[in-house]
């Protein structure tokens, strides 16, 4: 997008390093970028009152982002995490590193990875028996079939993620379909049942409609009119996702994502959204049993 001078319309791709002053051509439509993500989780943690928190993350820029922005909230409520190293990205056995974490004795473990790190350090904890009163990963929210499959309803029991659209959405917009609308809309179209709606459908459909007021609204077809036209709405559209809100080099900045504890009821295990206090759908089991 930035060597062809060709606005790029991102639904998904949240690196913090993406958006840069020097590249006017990507907008991120859909989620959070990435050190956005934790602000919630680090503003729960704070109204709960853990003051021993463990982080550990992945050595690349969706990971360190997070920890940055986790660590920076939270010393500024004054919480200094107990435990704060990186680790490479392709790390797959956590045993040593959650000796090194239970010796600090957090009350809360903070794991930030991709999918197969969250798998790795979710079956660290399992093969090694550990109990820690919270544990946080980022992706069972976003995979759960996938996580599940490899390490288990139990392992996974009264864990905490960031859960995304459907398992929650806005029905009060001012632009497009409300999520309630489009889940029913989407699964007629496509003839399946409404539970299969997934992120990326909705994601996918934001995309949609933030292209879409652009060019409504921009003067021209011109690249840099249609850069124009998604400034001049930012800060003013809200949709099935959130507000829609991009900082000046186009990342995301209107949404954040809130807080899940995966919780069995009635015989079935389902993320449950504890935080923030406006998007609730239960309380949390905290200290993990």
């Amino acid at each position: 997008a930035k060597n062809n001078k060709m606005l790029l319309f991102d639904p998904t791709g949240t690196g913090a390093s993406f958006f840069t002053p020097d590249n006017p051509y990507l907008v991120l439509t859909s989620l959070p970028s990435s050190g956005v993500w934790p602000t919630s989780l680090a503003n729960f943690l704070l109204a709960q009152k853990i003051a021993k928190v463990a982080v550990v993350y992945c050595s690349n820029d969706f990971d360190q982002s997070q920890a940055e922005t986790l660590k920076r909230i939270l010393s500024g409520g004054g919480v200094t995490p107990v435990y704060f190293n990186a680790v490479d990205t392709n790390t797959k056995d956590y045993g040593v590193i959650l000796k090194d974490i239970a010796a600090t004795k957090p009350d809360a473990v903070i794991e930030f990875g991709y999918a197969p790190n969250d798998i790795a350090f979710l079956q660290g904890i399992k093969n090694g028996n550990y109990k820690f009163n919270m544990v946080f990963t980022v992706f069972p929210g976003q995979q759960y079939s996938i996580i599940d499959k490899a390490v288990g309803n139990a392992a996974l029991e009264e864990t905490y993620t960031y859960p995304t659209p459907p398992l929650y959405g806005f029905n009060k917009v001012n632009y497009g379909m409300g999520m309630d609308d489009f889940i029913k809309a989407f699964a007629a179209a496509q003839n399946i049942p409404a539970s299969q709606v997934n992120f990326l459908d909705i994601a996918g459909y934001n995309a949609g409609l933030v292209i879409q007021k652009a060019l409504e609204t921009s003067a021209s077809l011109k690249q840099e009119d249609l850069r124009a036209a998604v400034t001049s709405f930012s800060g003013n559209l809200d949709t099935l996702d959130g507000h829609f809100k991009i900082d000046a080099d186009g990342a995301q900045v209107g949404e954040t994502l809130p807080v899940a504890q995966f919780q069995t009821i009635n015989g079935v295990q389902k993320p449950v959204i504890v935080y923030p206090p406006d998007l609730a759908t239960g309380k949390a089991i905290y200290p993990a049993k």
